[in-house]
């Protein structure tokens, strides 16, 4: 390897790739973390950023963060391996539920962590290392955004349960 090629290198900034969707099991067919990484990867290349590892978390974003083991390993990867950078393709794949996107947030605030969200092209730090308040005020206001599209969800399945149920349909075994 050259002198350039190799001083390119050295400074490629290392990322972990971190995947959720809901579905598991038997459901995995209908979603899977295929295109989060797959987009993920495609940008790091686009953007010289080297991915260590990958993270893909099948469990609702409702579950409160001790209650994500994945979530909680790819945090703790990040910090113990000097991670540059979470790519991650949106940011309800933090969770659906505010106060825990912003505590994850948080954590790699702290622990000066980047974090880029492919789909809202937000980024935690600026290229220079920088925090942007407004950034923060804009995953507050996105977080907020993602538990109201789960409620609605919710609310959904729950209505057209009842009405399964009102028109004589049977649940369980």
């Amino acid at each position: 390897m050259n002198t350039v090629t190799t001083s390119i290198h050295q400074n490629m900034k290392s990322a972990i790739i971190f995947t959720r969707c809901s579905s598991s099991g038997s459901l995995e067919g209908r979603q899977d973390t295929t295109r989060q990484v797959e987009d993920l990867k495609h940008y790091a290349e686009a953007n010289s950023i080297k991915v260590i590892k990958t993270f893909e978390e099948h469990i609702s974003g409702g579950k409160s963060n001790k209650d994500r083991p994945l979530l909680q390993e790819a945090l703790t990867f990040s910090l113990d391996n000097h991670i540059d950078i979470i790519l991650i393709s949106e940011l309800s794949r933090l969770g659906r539920k505010c106060d825990e996107i912003l505590e994850s947030i948080k954590f790699v605030k702290d622990h000066h962590i980047n974090c880029y969200f492919l789909k809202e092209q937000l980024s935690i730090f600026s290229p220079d290392g920088k925090e942007n308040p407004y950034r923060t005020i804009m995953c507050a206001v996105l977080g907020t955004a993602a538990e109201l599209e789960r409620e609605t969800i919710y609310y959904r399945l729950k209505s057209g349960r009842d009405k399964y149920i009102r028109d004589g349909g049977k649940l369980g075994k």
